[in-house]
Order: C-alpha cells, then structure tokens, then sequence
C-alpha cells in the first residue's frame, strides 16, 4: 500500500489507498438435505488521488496494478470531482471480529445449518423449512497522505430460518446477523412455527385505521426514511425535510434512535469508515427531538458538525469497491421506554402485525414517505394473533406515523432495508396507520 501511494504522490498532491480482503462461506439446507455451499474470496483496491482541487479514483483487485495512478488521473481531469480532505484522527478500538466465527470451518457451519433443521423438524415435523448459514470475513486497511494508517478485521455470521408453503414459496422467517454466533433460542422456533401455522388462515382486509406493530425485522423499511431524512448530503441539497430543524421535536418522546458504528459485534460495526473517519455513535433522535444528521467530513464543515464515520461505499442496491462513499448506516438501533413483546399485543383489541413487507424502495424516501405491499401480517383481535392478512398494503409518511409511537418492545431483532441490514430494533406499536385493503 506504501508503494502504491509514494508512486501516487509523485504526481499528485494527495492520496488514498483503501484494500478490502473479503472472505465468505454460505451452507444451505432445505427439506432436511444440503442444497448447496458457495464460498468467495477476493481483494479489492481503491485508489484516490487529489490534484489542483479535483478528485479521481480508480479500482482493482490488486495493489500491483500498475495502471491504478493513470486511470485516477484520468478520471480527475474528465469527472472534474472536488477534492475532499483526508482525515487523519486516529480511531479508537472497537469489538467488530470475533476469533471464534473466524475459525469456524465449513464442516462447522454445516453442521450449525443442519442441527437447526433438525430443531426444527422435531417441533414440527409436518412443516417443510431450511436453513442459511454465512459466514463473512473481512480486512479493512487505509492508508492516506494525511499520516492515517490504519486496519481492522470484521467478522460477521448470519442465519436465516424459514418456513415453506404446501406449494413451496416462503411460509415465515426469522433472521439473525451479529459479528458473534447468534443465539437461536427455542422461544424464537415455537413463534417462527406459530406464525407458519397462522398462514393457513387467510384474511381479507378493507380500508382501515388502526394500531400497528412493526416487527424489529420490518422496521428496516422505515428507517430507510428516517436515514434519507438525517443524511447530511440531502440536507445540503434540500431533498431532505430536516434541514435547520435540529432541537426540534418531531417524533414521539417514546423513541430515540442512534446509529453506533461502535457497536461491540454489530451488524456494521467498524473501526473507522471508508473516508478514514472513527466509527461513533450519534444520537439522532432523542426522546423525539431531532438531535444530529449523518455526515461525511466536508458535510460536517457546512453543517456546523463533526463527521458522523458513516461514509460508506454503498448504493441502496450494492456495497462494491466502486461505489463513491457515500452517508449510510452502521448499526442503527432503536430504543425507548421498552415493554414485554406479549404485553404490546395483549393490549391491542383489534390491530396489525406486520412481519414482512415490499416494495421498500419504492416512493419518494427521503422525503419520508411509504407505500408498502404487506406481504406477511397478522391481525389481532383481543390481544391474540388470528390469522394472516393477504392483499394490504400500508402507506404514509414517517414524519406522521412516528409522531404515534405508542410503545416499543424487548425482543431485538437485525433489520433488514431491501438487500442489506440497518442494525437493530424491537417491534414498535404505533397508535394507529392507514391499512389499504382489497
């Protein structure tokens, strides 16, 4: 990296070499027999250059690329980019590699996929299900021309359980993901095989307001609102609706919300970001008042705020060596006056659970707004789940729904946003939404 960099800053004013080692293994079972095992492993290099106030970059799988320096010059003079300055605080330590994932063979992860199959076929053996196992290892380096040199190691096992349909499409799931091996408790395989027993009984809803519970998996769909709203560069640009409204209260004082990079084994915990800025944790929201908004180091100049470390090479729809670092999550996490799960269903005579959903990218989400397919949900009547609602939809705008939180639960779950994990959440009752039905 030294080399690539010296080479670098012979003809330019400033530098950045970022690698990325990646290393994963995924085991699959379904019906009892092993599907499939997929294993990865690659290098990525990413090379920036700063030169008369612009930027370039270019990528490759090797740091002996000798065409790296050239093709970052030419992408400076033609995508005429601004420079950005490199930082060089130096992070502290944070727990985002877990030695006992690192040496779990493929034997052993295969073995973990088949014993939770075979939990579940002992509970219940007339559902059909599988199970996925994946095990992802990463090296992270940074070295730029501001003195930051810097690695850390991530490690990251994830689970999903799921049930099957008698015409085989997905019946429920449950989903785990943390830098350490996750917990699959059995309280968690009896409500994954309540819920798939459920399904059997379809219901049709008409248009209707009334409480609902997002599931924590499900809350990934809102918060990728709330994160449209708090990143700094739709602030600048005016497409988000936060802009000079830090101190004002704008959600229920029943929920903060923060996004801690410094999560001991979180889903996206890192030592620094992708910028070289130390991973933190920023309170976002506090008891509903609008506290912080995500930025990048020249966002932070212009916003009065100190980089947040959320600078992520990352697309709503990828996370390749290619990607501009752009303002994103690390570990979102979701927190509040917390109350039993069973207790926030019980005290619901007739609402909505909803466990899944689609269509999470769609409408305008920084703005907040939501128009989701309600692909799995439960309707609830005198506190007790009674069947599975087919056909809805729910739409509004966070900066609504949030201002009705009623309570939020114990239960934590990883939330997912389309193709990738937020952090994490309970479920959260909210006092009441629009339900489209047939």
């Amino acid at each position: 990296m030294r080399q690539l960099l010296n080479k670098a800053l012979t003809v330019a004013d400033g530098g950045e070499v970022y690698k990325r080692d990646v290393h994963s293994t995924s085991v699959d079972v379904k019906l009892g027999k092993l599907k499939g095992i997929n294993a990865e492993k690659k290098r990525e290099v990413s090379l920036r250059l700063t030169k008369n106030g612009l930027m370039g970059a270019s990528v490759s799988t090797s740091l002996e690329d000798d065409t790296l320096v050239d093709r970052a010059l030419a992408a400076l003079e033609n995508q005429k980019s601004d420079a950005v300055k490199f930082p060089s605080e130096p992070p502290r330590m944070v727990f985002s590699f877990s030695p006992v994932v690192d040496q779990l063979s493929t034997e052993d992860l295969t073995k973990m996929a088949f014993d939770l199959s075979d939990r579940l076929k002992e509970k219940a053996p007339d559902i059909p299900g599988g199970v996925r196992v994946q095990k992802n290892i990463k090296r992270i380096s940074l070295l730029n021309s501001a003195g930051f040199n810097e690695t850390y190691d991530y490690s990251n096992l994830s689970i999903s359980l799921h049930t099957l349909t008698e015409k085989g499409f997905m019946g429920t799931a449950k989903e785990y993901s943390s830098g350490k091996v996750p917990d699959v408790t059995e309280r968690d395989l009896d409500r994954l095989i309540q819920r798939h027993r459920l399904g059997s009984q379809t219901i049709t809803m008409e248009n209707e307001k009334m409480p609902v519970i997002f599931s924590g998996n499900v809350m990934g769909a809102l918060m990728l609102r709330v994160l449209g709203g708090v990143n700094g560069g739709n602030v600048l640009k005016g497409t988000s609706p936060l802009k000079d409204k830090i101190g004002e209260k704008l959600f229920s004082e029943k929920i903060t919300i923060r996004d801690d990079g410094k999560m001991a084994f979180g889903v996206n915990t890192c030592l620094f970001d992708d910028e070289g800025t130390p991973g933190k944790n920023t309170v976002l929201y506090e008891k509903g008042v609008l506290k912080n908004y995500l930025v990048n180091i020249e966002q932070g100049k212009k916003l009065n705020q100190e980089p947040t470390g959320n600078a992520l090479k990352r697309t709503l729809f990828s996370k390749e060596i290619e990607d501009t670092p752009s303002i994103f999550d690390t570990n979102l996490i979701i927190e509040g006056d917390h109350q039993e799960d069973e207790l926030i269903l019980k005290g619901i005579k007739r609402g909505l659970l909803i466990t899944a959903v689609m269509g999470a990218h769609t409408g305008n989400i920084n703005r907040g707004d939501f128009s989701l397919n309600i692909s799995s949900g439960y309707l609830i009547e005198n506190g007790e789940l009674q069947g599975q609602v087919k056909g809805a939809m729910i739409a509004g705008n966070i900066y609504d729904l949030f201002k009705n939180v009623e309570a939020i639960g114990t239960q934590y779950e990883v939330m997912r946003s389309i193709f990738y994990h937020m952090g994490y959440s309970p479920m959260v009752l909210f006092k009441e939404a629009s339900i489209v039905g047939k």
